[in-house]
């Protein structure tokens, strides 16, 4: 089974992603802020994270740096409310993240990022 690792602190969003992760047959991992993701990642090993990037302890940025100086192989998605503010995209896509979603993101655009990333394992 497929592996998501949810760094979110706020417990509505954990929550809704968390269902539409189910619903799409993952197994899904909580970490509440960038530093616990970090740990997380290199213990569990997901297949996909999906990050917020405001965050206590350790932002999202930071961490999405940090798991792909550790993996670079790393599947992140950054979802959250500042995603799409250039400069935060553009450090995203400098630390190693691969996709955006929105923060209300559906089902389906979830299916079509994790497929979208699943194309890394085939060119690679």
């Amino acid at each position: 089974m497929k592996k998501i690792l949810i760094v979110e602190d706020s417990p509505y969003y954990y929550e809704r992603a968390k269902q539409l992760a189910n619903s799409l047959g993952l197994e899904v991992i909580l970490a509440f802020n960038g530093k616990q993701g970090v740990e997380l990642y290199k213990k569990e090993n997901p297949t996909y994270v999906l990050m917020d990037i405001c965050m206590p302890i350790m932002d999202g940025l930071d961490a999405t740096k940090e798991i792909t100086s550790y993996d670079s192989s790393s599947k992140i998605i950054i979802c959250s409310s500042v995603g799409h503010v250039p400069i935060y995209k553009k450090q995203a896509i400098k630390n190693g993240a691969k996709a955006f979603l929105p923060k209300e993101f559906s089902i389906e655009e979830m299916e079509e990022i994790l497929q979208e990333l699943d194309l890394y394992d085939k060119t690679s």
